[in-house]
């Protein structure tokens, strides 16, 4: 059964009809099952559930029902939740007896897939959480991003901007993940390559409730400060350079910064070597006798 690049549309176009899925006529009814024949999935990309939204899913469910089906499949002896954890979740906290679900016959790599398809239209996960599902994925199938993108029906960038948050450090994952800054905030964090600096920038952002737009052209200011204080060192360090280069007439080459590095002065023979070092030491005595170089 080839699912891919067909996930991207839903759950409906995955089991759209018992023609397209001849495999899944014999089991494609739903049925009922006490909540002790089912059980969560360990490739559930969901980390955390809110209890809060838990708690008004459950509401909604003493008074409607489950509406739609929980997926299941046959997983020694019980059935395994493919998708709608959520919903399982909220029917065992109202005390359901039974619940509606669909029986499918699924391997590991088309149950992620469905899960993560199911979680992203309905932006069921935090960003992290997705970010952290694709990067398993990836791990786990030996795939690429163009190919978990095509099979999810994304696009590339949008799996592969995700999969990028997970260079953040921590506390901004952390906070991304409690929904304290957005996917936005947290994309324009990411040139920020000292963690001090970013943890400096992410409280700031926090506690003034900066904008995206905002955070981005702070982020911007800082690093465009840092790249003009480097150019100033970095002009210093050429009249240096210069100033030596045409008092030892020779090629003199400094690697670093104003306050560390390393100075390297060539010489082509033994007769260039001692020149140079008559040079340095004239200059030291000038030093000696009047307390500076003329």
């Amino acid at each position: 059964m080839n699912n891919s690049k067909r996930l991207g549309r839903g759950l409906d176009a995955l089991f759209a009809s018992e023609s397209a899925q001849p495999a899944l006529s014999s089991n494609s009814g739903v049925r009922m099952l006490r909540p002790d024949q089912i059980v969560p999935s360990p490739l559930q990309p969901r980390r955390h559930f809110d209890e809060a939204t838990l708690a008004t899913l459950g509401e909604s469910i003493r008074k409607h029902g489950i509406l739609e089906p929980i997926i299941v499949r046959p997983r020694d002896g019980r059935f395994e939740i493919v998708a709608g954890e959520r919903r399982f979740q909220a029917a065992i906290q109202v005390g359901l007896e039974e619940l509606p679900v669909t029986v499918r016959e699924l391997d590991d790599r088309t149950t992620i897939e469905i899960a993560l398809s199911e979680n992203l239209e309905r932006e069921d996960l935090s960003p992290i959480e997705v970010a952290l599902s694709f990067s398993d994925y990836l791990t786990k199938f030996g795939t690429t991003q163009d190919e978990l993108a095509q099979r999810l029906g994304k696009d590339r960038s949008t799996v592969a901007n995700l999969i990028r948050l997970l260079d953040l450090p921590e506390a901004a994952r952390t906070a991304l993940d409690n929904r304290t800054i957005t996917a936005g905030h947290a994309r324009a964090l990411l040139p920020l390559k000292d963690e001090k600096q970013l943890g400096a920038v992410l409280t700031d952002v926090v506690r003034r409730q900066l904008s995206v737009r905002q955070t981005e052209a702070l982020v911007r200011r800082l690093l465009t400060k840092k790249t003009r204080a480097g150019a100033v060192h970095d002009e210093a360090l050429r009249n240096i350079e210069e100033t030596m280069q045409k008092l030892l007439a020779t090629r003199v080459n400094i690697r670093g910064r104003v306050n560390r590095g390393v100075i390297e002065i060539s010489y082509f023979n033994q007769e260039d070597l001692l020149r140079i070092l008559g040079i340095l030491n004239s200059q030291e005595e000038t030093r000696d006798d009047d307390g500076l170089v003329n």
